[in-house]
């Protein structure tokens, strides 16, 4: 053990005596080295279950316990409630027999245990950015009781932060709370392993002056890919679809075979996905006479069934898979893993370290199986006779084994859908204040450096205009009465929009929810299992069922994450070269092969290839560059029509060359408004509060955050 040990409290290394550690790991001597001799805000980046959690709270709970605070001394934000509870447990044996108390809050904790926090504040108080947001809006004069002696402020995940409005949010909480309780305490934030830790320092720190300590993990676990090809043909009427079937068939053997025997977590892109591969592995391990095997993970599952998968993944006296979608990709313990399966690449290379961060706990070798499957009826999986599924697989393996690469932050800069919430939130408590003062305490907030005061002013009078604000003859801004039902709404506090959907009960208990309502005996998926609807009630969105056999699909709806720029290049350096990639099983090496030669044939590794009255032009561009290229495409003149297929090709009719396009491309970017660009099917209000934005603010959103000037041909 390293000297920090005898810093830490009796009841600290007790727990670590019982753990039987020979000594702290790299990423923990490190942060304890940043929290002992400097008080800066401190950055953690390392994989999954490094012990990154461990390295913040030791020193903090050290800290508190040493000099107790006159408040509660320490703050854990979690971006989930099942994270928070998954924390709680963690933390309760290393607390073990101190005096020292942590307390969870959000929904589901009960109140009376929210109550004597509030009667005598003190210990380490784990919470979700909404409930903190509670406290600040229902209990503004009881903050700097609460919070006076605040230190720290440990934010976990801090990567599932940067690129939300939620992220944003938080940091307006924050910077409310300091504000409110007269406290500077240090910020420690927690991320899986990030490529850009400035861009996530620089939001950790936010406004608060104070420099942040970056420590990483230098070396990291090593990582294992293997990507593992299957095809399945189109259903064939005449056949009865044999040969699609035998090769569906196939690849869940396989399947089986892979998850058989080791505790596992199998990770797909969607619910539907998951419910479809939980359902044919179970059959799978029914008809080989290993029953109850397998277990389901995903958002519409309700929480009791969710942990009974956490339950089974950390028992170490059986193995178990479980099929999961984003649910299980943050942090929460599920014990030891000895692999991860991805089916089909994940949306980002920063999911897919994530994912096969879940496994080589205690430094051991990440390894992921990538079951990379080309499904003729699905139009995103080839191009013109080219695995697009398997091309993006190796760019994205290659990225991350190889280069290390992962998203960059897509910064939100003109979020003005927040600025209302914040506005209205300022105003909550009745006594109004001067448009002056709403530029010096909201407009102020880290969020909003880039909206102009002209723009604030703008958003202002529309909102006076929507009676959702009235100004008064002194000029004194109050809250309208088109706005009371919004503000005072029990929902208010949080910025997200959550959908209502229909529970489903099976003998009393809930299964989970869909979203749309079934009829009586129809047969919906759920839970990896088929249900018959028994009784529906549209008057309480609920649907009673039974288990039954048979085939169903009840396919939900969720948007797409845009793809990098930087994975749609790299997919044209696969196609470009003629590298082999160790990590292909034979199938995917021969289908690689012959992506090339026709990639090479049909001229997608050029940026134009000729066509009949045109060109067919390749820019290899991410979601948001693609989009803007074919917007300003449509505008230059010289186009007769242009027909875009995303993100891989855009058909252009036009006399122009190759060069006169481009030229005319980068022109309009440089000296054209791009509000041009901005249709009225654009403006979706993406954003729970965007209805209440004058449109002129949600066209220059849009065009912040959604088309790229700067794009490269």
């Amino acid at each position: 053990m390293t000297d920090y040990f005898d810093k830490l409290p009796w009841f600290v290394k007790e727990y670590i005596h019982n753990c039987r550690w020979s000594g702290f790991r790299e990423i923990q001597n490190q942060t304890f080295e940043a929290f002992y001799s400097t008080d800066d805000h401190i950055l953690v980046s390392a994989g999954t279950s490094s012990g990154k959690t461990e390295a913040a709270m030791f020193p903090v709970i050290g800290s508190l316990y040493n000099n107790p605070p006159e408040s509660v001394g320490a703050l854990y934000i979690g971006p989930l409630k099942a994270l928070i509870n998954d924390q709680f447990e963690r933390m309760g044996p290393v607390l073990g027999e101190s005096e020292l108390r942590i307390i969870g809050w959000h929904g589901d904790i009960n109140k009376s245990s929210k109550d004597r926090l509030v009667n005598d504040p003190q210990g380490i108080l784990q919470i979700t950015p909404e409930s903190l947001q509670n406290i600040l809006s229902y209990n503004p004069e009881e903050v700097e009781r609460l919070f006076k002696d605040l230190r720290f402020i440990i934010i976990d995940e801090v990567h599932a932060f940067m690129d939300s409005d939620r992220g944003l949010h938080l940091l307006c909480c924050l910077q409310r709370l300091e504000m409110l309780a007269h406290c500077e305490p240090r910020r420690i934030g927690l991320s899986a392993t990030i490529s850009d830790r400035d861009a996530a320092a620089e939001w950790l720190k936010a406004d608060t002056g104070r420099h942040v300590s970056i420590v990483y993990d230098k070396e990291g676990n090593k990582r294992n890919i293997r990507i593992k090809y299957n095809a399945f043909p189109m259903p064939d009427q005449e056949t009865d679809s044999v040969d699609r079937k035998k090769a569906i068939t196939s690849y869940y053997l396989d399947l089986f075979r892979e998850t058989h025997g080791y505790n596992c977590i199998v990770f797909t892109n969607s619910r539907h996905s998951a419910e479809m591969a939980a359902k044919s592995l179970r059959i799978v391990g029914d008809r080989k006479g290993y029953p109850d095997e397998v277990t389901i993970h995903h958002g519409s599952i309700s929480k009791e069934y969710r942990k009974i998968a956490e339950d089974r993944l950390k028992d170490p006296t059986r193995k178990t898979t479980t099929v999961s979608t984003v649910t299980l990709e943050l942090g929460i313990d599920v014990g030891d893993l000895d692999r991860i399966i991805q089916i089909d690449a994940p949306y980002t290379c920063s999911g897919l370290v994530q994912r096969m961060g879940r496994s080589g706990r205690r430094g051991n070798g990440q390894n992921l199986i990538l079951m990379c499957n080309e499904d003729a009826q699905e139009w995103w999986a080839t191009l013109d006779g080219v695995s697009m599924s398997l091309i993006k697989a190796i760019a994205m393996s290659e990225l991350v084994l190889n280069e290390g690469w992962t998203e960059p932050p897509e910064g939100h800069t003109l979020p003005f859908g927040l600025l209302y919430h914040q506005t209205m939130e300022y105003l909550r408590s009745g006594i109004g204040c001067k448009f002056s003062t709403l530029v010096s305490d909201v407009l102020s907030m880290y969020p909003f450096r880039d909206i102009s005061k002209e723009q604030y002013r703008l958003m202002v009078r529309h909102l006076v205009n929507l009676d959702h604000l009235e100004i008064m003859s002194d000029q004194t801004i109050l809250i309208g009465s088109k706005a009371e039902k919004v503000v005072f709404n029990r929902d208010f506090c949080s910025v997200f929009t959550t959908k209502k959907e229909v529970l489903v009960k099976y003998n009393g208990r809930t299964v989970g929810s869909i979203q749309n309502m079934p009829q009586e005996d129809d047969l919906i998926q759920l839970a990896g299992r088929v249900w018959r609807v028994i009784k529906a009630s549209k008057e309480k969105s609920t649907v009673e069922v039974e288990e039954c056999d048979g085939d169903a699909a009840n396919p939900w709806k969720s948007g797409t994450p845009p793809t990098h720029t930087r994975i749609m290049k790299k997919m044209l350096e696969v196609l470009e070269s003629d590298d082999d990639y160790p990590y292909l099983d034979e199938p995917a090496r021969q289908r690689l092969e012959e992506s090339r030669s026709i990639a090479r044939t049909n001229g997608m590794t050029v940026m134009f290839s000729e066509r009949k009255g045109g060109y067919r032009m390749y820019p290899w561009l991410g979601t948001k560059q693609f989009d803007t290229l074919r917007k300003v495409l449509q505008k230059v003149i010289g186009t007769d029509s242009i027909r875009a297929y995303q993100p891989y090709y855009i058909d252009i009719r036009t006399k122009l060359s190759e060069d006169q396009i481009i030229d005319r491309v980068y022109d309009y970017l440089e000296h054209r408004d791009l509000a041009a660009l901005v249709y009225d099917d654009d403006l979706i209000k993406f954003g729970k509060y965007d209805k209440y934005v004058p449109e002129s603010l949600m066209v220059r959103e849009y065009i912040a955050d959604r088309l790229d000037t700067e794009l490269e041909l």
